[in-house]
């Protein structure tokens, strides 16, 4: 008798290297529907801007910037009209900031990435894009 097993999730995260190497550590996580997850990112001294930002990346479509994150006083932007924005927070950890989803979703299946430029220059132009 299954009707109450929820579908298992993968959820995965990957290094990138945007002229800082940032560290994930969690190379896949899977969790029940309804369950919490955490996203780790670390490296982040590295960072010659005060802003983090975290990305969603699903098989077949582009980078959606989830947050970003101003390291100077850990507020979170979320204006970048994520269809998911409000299922996200973020809390510094250590030397890093993780990335939280407090209830999960089958929405939430995807690939979840951490970026940062090491100056301002780099920082400005990526934002354009």
């Amino acid at each position: 008798h299954h009707t109450n097993l929820h579908p298992r999730l993968c959820l995965f995260t990957a290094l990138v290297a945007t002229a800082t190497q940032l560290i994930q550590e969690d190379v896949t996580l899977t969790r029940r529907v309804g369950q919490q997850v955490s996203f780790s990112c670390g490296g982040t001294e590295k960072c010659g801007s005060d802003y983090i930002r975290w990305y969603q990346k699903k098989d077949t479509e582009t980078f959606k910037l989830i947050l970003v994150i101003d390291m100077s006083d850990g507020n979170l932007y979320k204006g970048y009209n994520h269809p998911q924005k409000d299922d996200f927070s973020s809390v510094r950890k250590g030397k890093g900031f993780e990335l939280q989803i407090q209830t999960v979703k089958p929405s939430h299946s995807a690939s979840y990435y951490c970026s940062c430029w090491k100056d301002y220059c780099r920082f400005d132009t990526f934002e354009q894009v």
